[in-house]
């Protein structure tokens, strides 16, 4: 025969209680007619960059060992959305990148029409903002499902320059697009306060000598702890190739893992 002590009877019966609770919670506990997310972001960015300028195509450079960039950083991304007539959203993102760093370089670096000689030592500048407007519709909308398109318009703006420190000549460029995307998301709530979702959206977009290959790729698990407020735990990866008349070409992957805070009335 098993005895059970009073302590762990305690926990037992606090853990059915607690099970229970959830269970008898209505699916919509919280409210989702306006919500805004924080998205800290604990990112990683590697890549190169090809920038031209005064008639020279410009050397492929490496953001880490040819420009010294740092590749963790911690960003955080606003979200914004607006949910009506049961199936639709409206969502829309911002996001800034910056990055600055001093290296010596160990090779010839040609970069925004400048032509920079081995040892020397340079300061590097690299900005990537990243916004977007997408409407959601969700096609499967059932209590504990759901599955929508989403499609709409994203906006890359990139800026970067390097500068000798010795000579103080400096090659920039300055650049930046709008194209269209499209997507999948994907949400299973087992539980009221508990959701497990993805969403991705991208294209490869050809235009006026302009080239954009894009993905936005997160998966998440979102937890309502208290009415309106809510936590996300989640992972990211971000690919963007572009190809710019005038500008030259970046060819960036961002990753690492991101929490949320979010708030819905």
């Amino acid at each position: 025969m098993v005895r059970i002590g009073e302590g762990s009877l305690r926990w037992i019966v606090g853990v059915v209680l607690l099970v229970l609770g959830i269970c008898a919670l209505p699916s919509r506990a919280y409210g989702e007619i306006v919500g805004i997310e924080f998205l800290e972001w604990k990112q990683d960015m590697t890549g190169t960059l090809q920038i031209e300028g005064g008639g020279l195509p410009g050397t492929e450079a490496d953001l880490q060992s040819t420009l010294g960039l740092p590749e963790g950083d911690y960003l955080t991304q606003e979200r914004l959305w607006l949910h009506w007539l049961k199936n639709n959203y409206l969502i829309g993102t911002h996001l800034d990148s910056k990055r600055s760093a001093t290296e010596t370089l160990t090779s010839p670096l040609v970069f925004g029409g400048v032509v920079f000689a081995p040892g020397e030592t340079v300061k590097s500048r690299l900005e990537l903002r990243q916004d977007s407007l997408l409407y959601l519709y969700t096609f499967i909308n059932i209590p504990m499902f759901r599955l929508g398109i989403p499609f709409g318009a994203e906006r890359l703006n990139f800026s970067t320059s390097v500068e000798s420190t010795t000579t103080g000549m400096e090659g920039e460029g300055s650049e930046g697009g709008t194209f269209p995307v499209v997507g999948l998301a994907f949400s299973f709530q087992p539980l009221p306060i508990l959701h497990i979702s993805a969403e991705g959206e991208g294209m490869k977009y050809q235009t006026s000598g302009n080239e954009f290959r894009f993905y936005d790729l997160r998966g998440q698990v979102e937890i309502h702890f208290a009415p309106f407020i809510g936590m996300n735990f989640g992972y990211r990866k971000c690919v963007t190739d572009a190809d710019l008349e005038g500008f030259g070409v970046a060819d960036l992957t961002m990753k690492g893992p991101y929490a949320t805070l979010n708030f819905s009335f």
